[in-house]
Formats: C-alpha cells, structure tokens, sequence
C-alpha cells in the first residue's frame, strides 16, 4: 500500500470530511474504489460483523487491533477508529493508543462512558466523572508517537446531563488536549447547531439511521460547524438487508434465478479482491 494520507493535514481544509465505516477488507476495498475519502471502524461493525454481537462493550482491544489491521492492510484511507471507553483505565489507553497506531489508526476515539458501554443511541447510558475522562484524554495525547495521531474525545453526556452537561464535558476535554470533539446524540438540528456555535475546533457529527439525531445532508452539516461525518452503518446495514432478500429469495424458490441483480457478478467478484493483480504476478514470475 502506498502512504497513507494524513487526517490531520485533511482537516485544515474547511470542507467536510465522509468517514464511512468499515469493518473488514472487503468493505475497505469496495470503499477505497467508490473513492470514499476516509474510513470509520465502529465497535458496533466489528462486533456485529465478526462475533454476531449487539454493541455493548463484548468486543476487546486484541480483536479490534487485528479487525483494523485487516483493514489497514489493503487499503489506503486514513481511519477513524472507535475505542469505546479505552479498554481500561489509564493503562489501558496508553496500551491502546500504541496498539492502534501501531495497527495504523489515523485516529481514536475515546468516550467517557461507564464499562461496560452501549450503543450511543441506546437508552440507559451513564458516565464517568468528567475528571476521569480528562486523565483518559491527557493519557492519549501523552501516549502517541506520532503527532499526526487525532485523539477524538466523545462525551455520551447528552443523555443523561443535557445538551450544556455534554457541552461543558467537550471543552474540558478540548482543554485536556483533544483534537477532535464528538458530542454524541444530538436530538435536532438546533441541537447540532448549538454545538456548532460553541466550537471552533474539528467536531464530529454521527448519522445513525434510525438513531436519536437527524439525518441531514453533509452541506448543511458544514455549515453548522461540523468537520467530519460518520456513516459509520451505512455499508454493513446494506449488505445485512441484501443478504437477508438473497436468502429469502433462495428461500422461498430453491434457486438464486431471478434475484442475481441483487448479487455481484462473476467478474466483479473477482475484481473487488484485486485478483487480477495476483494473476499478474503469477505470471510474470512463473517459472
């Protein structure tokens, strides 16, 4: 793979950047062709995707390193991933922050809830005290090794302090040396809009279809502020729905005839592995 783009040096350009999440190499392949500009490994996409499981904090460090690597490995966008609460306390995010770098993580976002955590558009969501997610963020800005490292501190706050709690928490940890902030689960667009007014730094905005927030497009996300916006479900929502009409086609009939649109071809199978780079080498080094 060839360099992979600073995310930090991309953000200083004032437009908007689309963080699509992906979850294996598969998708990151399929991402990077489409020309999608930056990656998002959620912890609900691993979770669901490797281990069949509900977002709720079952997912550990090891796992999530090798599900990152595995996207890192074939592609070249920089990625966004979700540590959920660090993986521990302040040991437990310096590890991470190594680990995933190491992994090659062009951010990492950590949040302030209490482990284990849930879905940020989950009901019954609690904290840790702002002082604990403050040590947390100090931890990981200390731990990186390479200054071009975001550290994307999330307040899940809103649920249960209000808008001005999650806000307040956000600024503290911009003052403990966040990059980024990401206040999750804004309930309108006056909400997202306030938060906007209240940042000049990047700030993250998260579509969830389904979820809590609004889904608004990406311009009028710019223009409240917003820096950078996750589909983090988008990809793996898709194939989890075409599959299930697939299956139920196959089903219900005994044979896939008549529902191949919904399916790639013979060619674009092949095509979405790079096999026919692996031809080439086959032949050019036969002996």
């Amino acid at each position: 793979m060839s360099a992979r783009p600073s995310l930090r040096e991309r953000l200083s350009d004032p437009s908007i950047v689309v963080a699509l999440g992906v979850h294996d190499g598969l998708t990151a392949r399929l991402a990077e062709r489409a020309g999608v500009e930056a990656f998002y490994h959620g912890g609900y996409a691993a979770a669901a995707h490797h281990h069949g499981l509900p977002d709720i904090g079952m997912v550990g460090l090891e796992e999530m390193v090798e599900s990152v690597r595995r996207v890192t490995l074939v592609s070249t966008r920089p990625v966004i991933v979700d540590c959920d609460t660090g993986y521990g306390a302040i040991a437990g995010v310096k590890r991470t922050v190594q680990e995933m770098e190491r992994a090659g993580a062009g951010a990492i976002q950590i949040e302030d809830q209490v482990f284990p955590k849930r879905c940020g558009h989950f009901s019954g969501k609690e904290v840790v005290s702002t002082d604990e997610m403050v040590s947390k963020v100090h931890a990981a800005v200390d731990s990186r090794a390479d200054e071009n490292l975001l550290i994307i501190a999330r307040t899940d706050a809103r649920a249960t302090e209000g808008l001005t709690g999650a806000i307040d928490r956000a600024a503290a940890y911009r003052e403990a040396g966040a990059d980024v902030l990401f206040i999750e689960a804004p309930t309108t667009v006056e909400e997202l809009a306030e938060v906007g007014r209240h940042f000049d730094c990047p700030l993250v905005a998260n579509m969830v279809e389904g979820g809590v927030t609004p889904i608004i497009d990406t311009d009028e996300l710019a223009g409240l502020g917003f820096t950078v916006v996750l589909y983090a479900n988008a990809a793996l929502r898709a194939a989890q729905h075409n599959v299930q009409v697939v299956l139920d086609h196959l089903r219900r009939t005994g044979t896939t005839t008549g529902i191949t649109e919904r399916m790639a071809s013979w060619q674009e199978r092949q095509d979405a592995v790079g096999k026919p780079h692996f031809d080439e080498l086959e032949e050019r080094y036969k002996s």
